[in-house]
């Protein structure tokens, strides 16, 4: 925009004589972004106070957030990853936390809490922490990606014919990037053909952070099935999943995830590329109370750019 302004300037006959006072003043601009800039900074005492304050305040089934949305980035560099945790920072969404603390700048406040009850508000200079207590929290019963370890799940692929087991391997952490997916942490199942199943952060296209089950499909009729086992069920099977952002522009084919229960297929969802952090609910009453295997099945007709994720708890 600045660049099509200063052509236009020099190109007009009557204003080209002109032409030297335009460094001046784009120098006096860019002074005045500065000191609008400065102005407007955030001490770095009332971020160390609101600290301690959420320290003292928070427990581990609290959420903590920051508020607006934009300033994430400045809530995880003075509140670090003992309050800025994985947990917290890539949740699926926000039901299974009983209250949250929002710091906030500027009069911010998330939308998600709205409805939510204030139960306790403090001011720290520029900063303001507020205590929201939620109105009907979740109760979760088992969370599939705490179980995706070795002794609670198995991993193999599945051609409708054979079945090939995926070990659990350690290898080298392999770090994501634009076009590359998200991140792959050390220890993870690993299958023939260069399929995997592994807990990670993916970002869906709401750009905010996801921990979940990273399993992208190997294309064609192979099926990479998961089977968690001794899964403790509720009267819902509560759950996202999503195709990394970088990955949903492709108009690719859509990815199929089919949950199972020994003999009974419990739902087949279907998550495509505009579909973002699709959220999904399955009646599963006539499970509640019981213990047993739960099957994921995930797989797409190709697998270029179908770099997909999910999660799922029982309720």
């Amino acid at each position: 925009m600045l660049r099509a302004a200063l052509s236009a300037f020099f190109s007009h006959p009557a204003l080209r004589r002109y032409a030297f006072l335009a460094i001046p003043a784009i120098a006096v601009l860019e002074l005045f972004a500065h000191v609008v800039q400065i102005s407007r900074r955030i001490p770095d005492a009332d971020w160390a106070h609101a600290k301690d304050a959420v320290q003292a305040a928070a427990h581990p089934e609290d959420l903590v957030v920051f508020a607006p949305f934009w300033a994430d980035p400045l809530g995880r560099e003075h509140f670090k990853d003992e309050l800025a945790t994985i947990d917290r920072e890539a949740r699926p969404d926000d039901s299974r936390f009983p209250r949250a603390i929002e710091v906030s700048i500027r009069g911010a406040h998330l939308p998600e809490l709205e409805g939510w009850k204030e139960e306790n508000k403090q001011s720290f200079g520029a900063v303001t922490v507020t205590t929201w207590q939620n109105p009907a929290p979740a109760q979760v019963i088992d969370d599939l990606v705490a179980h995706l370890t070795p002794d609670r799940a198995k991993v193999e692929l599945f051609d409708g014919t054979n079945a090939i087991e995926c070990g659990w391997t350690r290898d080298r952490p392999q770090s994501g990037g634009i076009g590359f997916g998200p991140a792959l942490p050390a220890e993870r199942f690993t299958c023939p053909r260069g399929g995997f199943a592994a807990v990670s952060v993916l970002q869906a296209t709401d750009y905010r952070p996801h921990k979940c089950i990273y399993v992208p499909p190997l294309g064609g009729n192979v099926v990479i099935r998961i089977r968690f086992q001794d899964v403790a069920f509720g009267h819902e099977l509560h759950g996202h999943h999503a195709i990394n952002w970088d990955s949903a522009r492709f108009n690719s084919p859509p990815v199929t995830l089919v949950f199972k229960v020994e003999g009974k297929t419990l739902a087949h969802l279907v998550d495509g590329d505009n579909d973002g952090w699709k959220p999904f609910e399955i009646d599963t009453s006539d499970l509640a109370g019981q213990k047993g295997d739960l099957i994921a099945e995930v797989s797409s007709p190709t697998s270029a750019h179908r770099q997909y994720c999910f999660q799922a708890d029982t309720r």
